[in-house]
């Protein structure tokens, strides 16, 4: 994995760990470091080329992994597990935990190298 993929997926990571934390709210590709390195089109390449969520899915835009969940649950406010008395819902946490352990499913082993 590219030094900058692996870069951009901890810190993808990083963020679902706030999430289910409750301390940030998922704005998607707005404050997702895989979208903003991959969820473009670069000279002539497909959309999400090179993101490691891709590479598994073989879908762009985080179609078939527990992002799409996430996405179409119902929330009390876009992007957020917190309800009217502020405390997290139980499902909306799960469905984050999912995100944040697929995430993580996608690091290199120890066996694999980073690239440049």
């Amino acid at each position: 994995m590219k030094a900058a993929t692996l870069k951009a997926l901890k810190g993808s990571i990083r963020k679902w760990e706030l999430i289910v934390a409750g301390t940030v709210v998922d704005e998607g590709g707005a404050n997702c470091p895989l979208c903003v390195e991959f969820a473009h089109t670069r000279g002539g390449h497909k959309f999400c080329s090179g993101c490691p969520v891709f590479a598994y899915t073989g879908k762009p835009g985080c179609v078939d992994s527990p992002w799409e969940l996430w996405a179409t649950a119902d929330k009390p406010r876009p992007g957020s597990i917190l309800g009217i008395n502020r405390k997290p819902i139980k499902k909306l946490v799960s469905l984050a935990q999912d995100e944040l352990d697929f995430l993580k499913s996608l690091l290199p082993s120890a066996k694999q190298k980073t690239v440049k």
